[in-house]
């Protein structure tokens, strides 16, 4: 796999990099945009977009790992790559042309906010996670990816959201023993938090009981 050591020089020079090609998005310029795009994985990876588009996820995460550990600024810098370019196509074609980039891109961000435990130079361009959930909105994701948005909200403390996700993998897997096992899980995960902390995340404990106690019965119910 390819390696590059991330340091404060090639972050300024992404910096710039990716400064311009917002600009050139803004001004409609998307054509330039994906020429740009292209030319920063060639600079930071050694490889075009179009290399990058074919990869799985977890080849994806290969290429920023070294002896098994996450270079997150790196992540960061693909996530964000791949994120404009999706942006780009969606402007030159339609939403459906970007799906898949936004769903890597989005893989790519929420692995990147996993594995954060210094500080990064480039998280400020954590905040796009939430803008690329509202774009696949109306998608159905991966199973990996909607377990994965959970797990972002639960550590930003935003029950709800993640709860939101979770009835989303229920009615998907058509509340199949396993998912119902994931739920129980879940929400079992929750009554460990003080009553404040679960207020606070919109999810307060009489409703995670209440949960509890209905998806114990339809587990009950399929085991019949």
């Amino acid at each position: 796999m390819l390696k590059i050591n991330v340091n404060s020089e090639l972050i300024r020079k992404f910096s710039e990099i990716i400064q311009g090609i917002l600009k050139k998005i803004e001004n409609g310029d998307y054509g330039k945009a994906l020429t740009d795009i292209d030319s920063a994985f060639k600079d930071f990876f050694r490889l075009g977009s179009k290399f990058f588009n074919s990869l799985a996820v977890d080849n994806l995460l290969d290429m920023v790992k070294t002896n098994n550990i996450m270079d997150v600024d790196k992540c960061i810098i693909m996530a964000k790559l791949m994120m404009e370019e999706g942006r780009a196509k969606e402007k030159l074609y339609d939403e459906n042309e970007s799906f898949n980039i936004y769903q890597k891109s989005l893989f790519l961000y929420i692995e990147a906010f996993d594995n954060v435990d210094e500080e990064v130079e480039l998280d400020k361009y954590f905040s796009d996670i939430k803008i690329l959930i509202s774009k696949l909105s109306n998608y159905k994701l991966s199973l990996k990816l909607d377990k994965q948005i959970i797990n972002y909200y639960l550590k930003k403390k935003e029950y709800d959201s993640a709860e939101n996700f979770l009835y989303d993998i229920l009615e998907e897997e058509c509340y199949k023993q396993e998912s119902i096992d994931y739920a129980l899980s879940f929400y079992k995960s929750l009554l460990d938090k003080h009553d404040t902390e679960l207020t606070n995340g919109n999810l307060p404990r009489e409703e995670i009981l209440d949960s509890l106690d209905n998806l114990q019965k339809k587990s009950t119910a399929s085991s019949l």
